[in-house]
C-alpha cells in the first residue's frame, strides 16, 4: 500500500521531536506522543534493560489498566507465553499467532485482559544486540498494514537517534548528590511505576514520593520523570 503525504507529515514531526533531545535518553514523552500521532493507540511506551540500566521504561497516553506489582508478576512468570520476538521491522502480535489462540493463553487471562490489551505492534530498533524497542497498544482493534509501513520508514532514523542519545554523558556530579532514597524512588519510576506503587514497596505515602522526586528534580537540574531517569540512568 501507498503511503499518504500527512503520513510523511507526521513522520517527520517524529524526527524533529527526536531531534530536540539533547539528553542521554532518546525517547522522552514529546517523541512518543509524536509517535502516538503517527500510529493511533492508547499507549506507546519505549522499552530498554542493559548492563548499565536495570531497565528504562518511559510511556506516554492513557494506559487500558493499571499495572499494579501482582500483574508485573504475573507478567513475568508467564513470559515464556508471549508470542512477540525480537525481529527486524515492525511486527503486530497477529503477526505470530491468531487473536483467538491468544486469548485462550494464560498470559491473555491473567495480564492482558485485566489490562485491556488486546493488540500490539512492536518495533525492535536493535534487534539480536539489545531489547531496545517500541511497543504500541490498542484495546479496541487491530493494527494496520499502514502503521507497520510508516514505522518500518522511520526505523533506521529511530535506531540512530538511539545511538546518538546512548553516546551523550548524564550529570555524574548531579546525580552523586541524590540520596540512597531519592536513588531508589527514580529506580523505581524508571520502571514505569507510579507514585502511590513506588510508596506501596517502600512503605511510605504517595505524598512522600512526591516529595523525594521533587528534592531530586531540584539537585538533578530537571523538571520532569522522564528526565530525572535520563539523568541518572544515561549509558556510560
Amino acid at each position: 500500500m501507498r503511503l499518504l503525504e500527512s503520513d510523511y507529515r507526521k513522520a517527520l514531526e517524529v524526527l524533529y521531536a527526536a531531534g530536540e533531545i539533547d539528553g542521554p535518553l532518546a525517547f522522552t514523552e514529546p517523541v512518543l506522543q509524536a509517535l502516538r500521532n503517527l500510529v493511533p493507540c492508547d499507549v506507546v511506551t519505549f522499552h530498554e534493560r542493559s548492563e548499565s540500566r536495570e531497565g528504562v521504561l518511559v510511556y506516554t497516553g492513557e494506559p487500558l489498566g493499571a499495572m499494579t506489582p501482582e500483574l508485573r508478576a504475573e507478567h513475568r512468570r508467564l513470559k515464556h507465553e508471549d508470542p512477540l520476538q525480537p525481529a527486524s521491522g515492525a511486527r503486530k502480535l497477529t503477526d505470530f499467532v491468531s487473536a483467538r489462540e491468544f486469548r485462550g493463553r494464560d498470559l491473555y487471562q491473567h495480564v492482558h485482559r485485566p489490562l485491556g490489551v488486546e493488540y500490539m505492534l512492536w518495533l525492535y530498533l536493535e534487534p539480536g544486540n539489545t531489547d531496545a524497542h517500541l511497543e504500541f497498544d490498542r484495546g479496541d482493534s487491530d493494527f494496520h498494514e499502514r502503521d507497520r509501513r510508516v514505522l518500518d520508514l522511520l526505523h533506521r532514523h529511530l535506531r540512530q537517534f538511539l545511538l546518538i542519545a546512548r553516546r551523550r554523558q548524564p550529570a555524574p556530579h548531579r546525580a552523586s548528590a541524590l540520596t540512597p532514597r531519592e536513588r531508589e524512588v527514580i529506580a523505581y519510576v524508571a520502571e514505569g511505576r507510579t507514585n502511590g506503587e513506588v510508596g506501596r514497596l517502600l512503605g511510605i505515602s504517595a505524598e512522600t514520593v512526591r516529595k523525594h522526586l521533587e528534592n531530586a528534580y531540584e539537585k538533578l537540574g530537571v523538571h520532569t520523570r522522564t528526565a530525572a531517569v535520563a539523568a541518572v540512568y544515561g549509558r556510560r
